[in-house]
């Protein structure tokens, strides 16, 4: 059974860390419902899970480069023809 240090802190055994995949560094969601603590692994979001808006683009360092080339040229594009 897990005990607390004068710190706080307490041992997630084994088991639990193993079937909630819990690794040195994840954050973790504390949640008080009546009279029990509720721990949550709070999972990362990668950025594809952004609504979709790298659905069907190509992801890396070149394509973003490509695409921030094109939307800076649209930017410009619009600037000098308010200018006109």
């Amino acid at each position: 059974m897990p005990t607390i240090t004068t710190k706080g802190q307490i041992t997630i055994p084994k088991p639990f860390r193993e079937k909630l995949h819990i690794k040195e560094g994840d954050n973790l969601i504390f949640e008080i419902k009546s009279n029990m603590l509720i721990l949550k692994k709070k999972e990362r979001k990668s950025i594809l899970n952004l609504g979709g808006i790298a659905r069907g683009r190509k992801i890396g360092v070149g394509s973003e480069r490509e695409f921030t080339k094109k939307a800076v040229s649209k930017r410009i594009a619009k600037e000098e023809l308010k200018d006109e």
